[in-house]
């Protein structure tokens, strides 16, 4: 059997601490703006400026990257991440958390598509759909821990002190990470005197062919719709839950731990699965899900239900992230992965942000189990697309740089 490299672990390793930072104040931030905002739009604004920010970057950052090597930009993203979890907890005034998303999203936009690259290219080239689970299992274990760690925060401390708790997490990732760089521990991935192989190619070039891939273009779609609804229940979902259906914030955070427990068991077995029979079906069963989870938390009421599809949403999302980052590796050459990993981000940032907007802007109009139908409807068309898709059973990569 081929095993996995000692830099896939450790890149594996890097992705799940980062990750988890996040996931830490996301059962609470939206809480925690509701408290300092004004209007639901408001709230849909701030939220959405951070995906809003990193789709304008994301593209372009990749374009650096593929230039000038990955080195950079770990750091970056860790010291922008404790910086602005601090801010966060020291804002005074609604107009302060627009300044801090911008950087936020500016110094963290290029992490995750570049540890993404960076564990799909020390892979075994026969094992990349694993491989891919392997790692994308980082973020389930980050989806698991953050919002568990939340919750037995929330028993002693208030939202703003768990904001100041979560900045050091990065603080003890980046002493880490620099002993890994001087050692060459993560290989020469990471080293200042990488270049990419394409260096003085067009990127423009490249990532048209890359869009204009069939099975890229499905992907798009499907990846949109998914980031759209998400956005969805990160921007109202925990507002409602909290306040009209009196979830204590505690036993919420419980519930996102849920979720992420699922999607942490679902990755892995995914990846090996999509390995056998390919990425199609998968991609499939998981939108079927989607559709269903959206019409269940439109009407669930008690905390049963709401934990039972919470822990079938997180079961989904495992599912499709998996077989949507295989697929993507499948059909796009060796060479254009990474600049196609920012890509793909991109399409996430563009579904979050008009997402947040979308939920924002209509919570003054409608009322959130109505919101959560009209994901279920928007969630429900990739399952058309999806089924229209067509690849090869295992996709040559090779071919597609013709």
């Amino acid at each position: 059997m081929v095993s996995f490299p000692r830099e896939f672990y450790l890149v594996t390793g890097l992705a799940t601490l980062a990750s988890m930072t996040e996931s830490l104040i996301s059962p609470i931030f939206s809480l925690y703006l509701n408290e300092r905002v004004t209007s639901p739009m408001e709230l849909g604004l701030i939220i959405s400026l951070m995906p809003y920010t990193t789709l304008a970057t994301q593209i372009p950052l990749g374009m650096v990257t593929r230039r000038v090597g990955f080195w950079w930009v770990v750091p970056l993203a860790l010291i922008g991440q404790s910086s602005c979890h601090l801010l966060y907890s020291l804002a005074t005034n609604p107009a302060h958390f627009y300044a801090i998303r911008v950087f936020h999203a500016a110094a963290f936009a290029s992490l995750h598509p570049t540890l993404m690259s960076l564990a799909s290219a020390v892979s075994p080239e026969g094992k990349r759909g694993e491989g891919l689970g392997l790692f994308l299992t980082s973020v389930g274990l980050s989806m698991m821990g953050g919002p568990l760690l939340c919750g037995l925060l929330l028993s002693r401390f208030d939202y703003r002190t768990i904001l100041m708790l979560s900045s050091v997490i990065p603080l003890i990732i980046f002493p880490v990470y620099i002993g890994l760089l001087r050692t060459e521990a993560l290989g020469r991935h990471l080293s200042k005197n990488t270049r990419n192989e394409g260096l003085y190619e067009n990127p423009w070039r490249i990532l048209k062919g890359i869009v204009t891939l069939r099975p890229v273009q499905a992907l798009t779609y499907v990846r949109f719709t998914f980031a759209f609804t998400m956005a969805i229940t990160t921007t109202v979902y925990a507002v409602y839950a909290v306040n009209n259906l009196q979830i204590d914030p505690s036993v919420y955070a419980l519930f996102i731990t849920l979720e992420g427990l699922a999607n942490t068991l679902s990755r892995t077995p995914t990846g090996r699965f999509s390995d056998l029979i390919g990425r199609k079906k998968p991609l499939l069963t998981s939108f079927i899900m989607l559709t269903a989870v959206f019409l269940l938390f439109s009407e669930a009421k008690d905390p049963v239900t709401i934990g039972l599809t919470m822990f079938l949403y997180g079961t989904a999302h495992g599912i499709r992230a998996v077989s949507e980052w295989s697929l993507l590796v499948d059909v796009v050459p060796r060479g254009d992965r990474g600049l196609a990993n920012f890509y793909f981000s991109s399409v996430f940032d563009l579904g979050s942000a008009l997402g947040a907007t979308f939920a924002g802007s209509t919570a003054m109009m409608m009322s959130t189990p109505m919101i959560l139908k009209v994901g279920a409807i928007v969630v429900s068309s990739s399952v058309l697309v999806v089924s229209l898709i067509n690849v090869p059973r295992r996709a040559n990569p090779q071919k597609s740089e013709n």
